[in-house]
């Protein structure tokens, strides 16, 4: 399957099967509202009776290949994804796809 089909096919996915994200950078005037796809995590103990959520989530490049925005690509500790109305911070970021051909990023967030 040639790049631009893999590409393609991987933001279809999302989109039909992710929920409404906002993508926000310090920074930049700009936010960028993006379908994502949740991955199931965990929650981490951060003293006394607190806790905050981690998991993973799946967008597809195509958002921030359109935007406005110097780097295209995330940022860990300067990027937040706000997901149901609750702001959390990306940790973590990796492309996935085919060779050269990103067609997805997984982010790692918490809070």
């Amino acid at each position: 399957m040639p790049g631009g089909a893999i590409h393609r096919n991987a933001a279809r996915l999302i989109r039909l099967h992710g929920e409404t994200m906002i993508l926000s950078r310090e920074g930049e005037a700009t936010t960028i509202g993006l379908q994502g796809k949740r991955i199931p995590g965990g929650t981490d103990d951060v003293g006394g009776s607190a806790e905050q959520q981690r998991f993973r989530v799946k967008i597809a490049p195509t958002e921030m290949l359109a935007s406005a925005w110097t780097s295209k690509v995330p940022s860990s500790g300067t990027d937040t994804l706000t997901v149901g109305g609750r702001a959390r911070t990306v940790v973590d970021w990796k492309p996935m796809g085919d060779g050269d051909t990103v067609a997805l990023y997984e982010l790692e967030v918490v809070g």
